[in-house]
């Protein structure tokens, strides 16, 4: 008896359309691994080089803004050197008048101020009163100037030492700076009082004609309009300070304490460099008033 060939379901080739045979489940799991490995390493790859530009171009602008303010620092020492310069060469007739507003060679706006010693609150020598009523002006608090001044008062004064061949320091504030030793001065009181104080003017009250407008504003004090633009003095010690603004939008303050009757012959000497912070009121009246002026004149040697 002759047997039947069995039957062949779902066989039949499509005619046109080659067969494709099917491929083993485990070869398929690696191919679909494979493309997410792929997919993932192309992202990888491109969040990589998205930081590199990113952080290139941070370098860049950081490296930019490292040489504006270095220019205009060296810009602001050289408008302290062109204040000395106008103090030592400076005449009866021929005095500066400050605040000078005017254009450095580089392009940059200077406004050059001079603050005499004289006119700030001293804190060596100033009377208890005196510095109750500068610190209250700052502070808006009757009780706590009164305990700031007292502190200074006590910092100045210390007890006797315990050996008695150690004497006292005559002026134990050898600089402003020191002021942030005392009790009470927060960070935001010293930077606002340090333009107002020195240790060099050896007065128990700040002269009134030679105070700047910051200190006579702080003081309640109406200033003279005789006084309001004063020349350099013939000697003493003086505060010059600098403000330059960069044609970037870069702004620099250096503050020199100079006393221009120096040592051993010196005609003047810088006893301490500072930066200064930006006084709001004025960067308004620089803006009112321009600086179109250049800060040197190149005199032809040929006409003179």
């Amino acid at each position: 008896m002759a047997t039947r060939p069995k039957a062949q379901t779902n066989r039949f080739p499509v005619p046109g359309r080659p067969e494709c045979p099917a491929l083993p489940r485990s070869r398929a799991s690696q191919s679909g691994f494979a493309l997410v490995a792929v997919i993932w390493t192309l992202g990888l790859i491109t969040l990589l080089g998205m930081a590199v530009i990113v952080g290139a171009r941070y370098r860049t602008k950081t490296s930019s803004n490292y040489a504006s303010v270095a220019a205009a620092e060296m810009a602001a020492e050289s408008a302290v050197n062109l204040a000395i310069a106008a103090a030592l060469a400076a005449t009866p007739e021929q005095a500066t008048n400050f605040p000078l507003r005017c254009r450095l060679p580089g392009g940059e706006r200077a406004t050059i101020t001079v603050e005499e010693e004289t006119g700030k609150v001293d804190l060596n020598t100033a009377s208890p009163a005196a510095l109750t009523r500068f610190f209250t002006a700052l502070t808006g608090d009757q009780s706590k100037g009164t305990r700031i001044a007292a502190q200074i008062v006590e910092f100045r004064n210390p007890k006797a030492q315990a050996t008695p061949a150690i004497k006292p320091a005559e002026a134990p504030f050898m600089t402003v700076m020191q002021l942030d030793q005392i009790d009470g001065i927060s960070p935001r009181l010293f930077r606002t009082a340090l333009r107002h104080v020195t240790v060099r003017s050896g007065r128990p009250e700040p002269d009134m004609n030679a105070a700047s407008p910051a200190t006579l504003r702080l003081l309640n004090v109406q200033p003279k309009p005789a006084a309001a633009r004063r020349g350099l003095p013939a000697g003493g010690t003086i505060t010059i300070r600098a403000d330059i603004s960069a044609s970037d939008g870069t702004r620099f303050i250096r503050e020199a304490l100079v006393s221009l009757e120096g040592a051993n012959g010196r005609p003047f000497v810088i006893r301490e460099w500072r930066r200064g912070d930006i006084d709001p009121s004025s960067a308004q009246q620089e803006r009112a008033q321009g600086a179109a002026r250049a800060c040197l004149r190149v005199r032809d040697a040929a006409a003179s």
